[in-house]
């Protein structure tokens, strides 16, 4: 993947569809004010495309969270895209470790707080059963040829983070490929049939497998 780094940019993880319109007014108060420090800030609810397929806004938020020096993070634990977003960001700084990673602040319901400086790990042991297990996970994934992701909606963090880290590697490493096996439906705990594809990144699946055809 072609991206050019700005020494002063970046590129903001946040919930998008399920912003509410005061936390989409604090985002972009907060892109304003890095902006007149400088910064290149790459806002996703304003600067990439929302009338695109999933797949395409996958592509342009990859493109530019990998393209930042910086990734900040408002954590909202029910987004699917920030996790998806994440997952990209674990990748890029396996291999970019001169990056920076901020929580800046969580959203929501969600209590946990993070002042240390290493965000990313203690992000990963605090929420996700260790940073060293993901380090592992990862260097699993790149070993193969095709990729095996197992998405399972009712474990929908760890699922997202998962697609986010092989969406990266398949667009730095273009010969590999990714095989996403589906949890065609699931019982909740209240009895409800959901069926995967009626999901927002069921479509974008859909589309990544065409587009891996098409190579």
């Amino acid at each position: 993947m072609k991206t050019k780094t700005e020494k002063k940019s970046v590129f903001v993880i946040c919930s998008v569809r399920k912003a509410h319109e005061s936390t989409r007014q604090k985002l972009v108060a907060y892109k304003y004010a890095l902006q007149e420090q400088g910064y290149k800030v790459h806002l996703p609810h304003l600067d990439t495309n929302q009338q695109a397929s999933g797949y395409e806004i996958c592509v342009q938020n990859t493109t530019e969270n990998i393209a930042a020096i910086e990734t900040h993070m408002f954590y909202d634990m029910t987004s699917e895209g920030s996790h998806f977003d994440l997952g990209v960001k674990f990748v890029d700084i396996y291999f970019h470790p001169e990056k920076v990673f901020y929580v800046i602040e969580y959203m929501k319901n969600d209590l946990f707080g993070i002042e240390t400086p290493n965000h990313l790990n203690i992000l990963f042991d605090s929420k996700f059963e260790g940073y060293q297990r993901w380090i592992h996970k990862l260097e699993e994934m790149m070993q193969k040829d095709t990729i095996p992701i197992i998405y399972i909606p009712k474990n929908m963090q760890e699922s997202h983070i998962e697609l986010g880290m092989a969406f990266a590697l398949y667009t730095l490493f273009p010969e590999k490929r990714v095989n996403v096996v589906h949890n065609g439906g699931i019982i909740d705990e209240n009895g409800e049939y959901l069926i995967l594809f009626e999901r927002s990144f069921g479509t974008m699946i859909t589309e990544w497998e065409t587009k891996q055809k098409e190579r």
